[in-house]
């Protein structure tokens, strides 16, 4: 499977909501974050295509980012540790709507994210 994505992506955990049309908002997190979309982790599956609003909290930045999203794949699987088993949905989600300053501002955390030395 060839890779498609345009942009780096960085491991990390910011705090989102996000809301299917007119459905509640929903709190969680990323698993990673670039300058074309997000990972997330979610509480339901959804479809390619379905679209989402969200807002990114990152960090050093007072209030989050709001962007319209659309769902580019979704995947359900079973984790299994400690001896427990739970089930994890993860969804990658592009930006369609986003703010330019907003992308730059998520580009510069990637990079700085990246560039931080390691522990």
């Amino acid at each position: 499977m060839q890779e498609q994505r345009q942009f780096v992506r960085l491991d990390t955990r910011l705090n989102i909501t996000y809301q299917v049309a007119s459905g509640a908002a929903v709190s969680s997190v990323t698993k990673d974050i670039g300058g074309g979309g997000i990972c997330v982790f979610l509480n339901e599956v959804l479809q390619p295509g379905t679209s989402l609003r969200i807002e990114i909290q990152v960090l050093d930045r007072p209030k989050p980012i709001a962007f319209l999203g659309e769902v580019a794949w979704c995947d359900s699987y079973e984790v299994i540790g400690r001896g427990q088993r739970e089930r994890s949905i993860e969804a990658g989600v592009k930006f369609m709507q986003i703010d330019p300053q907003d992308r730059q501002t998520i580009l510069q955390h990637v990079i700085l994210g990246l560039q931080a030395p390691s522990q």
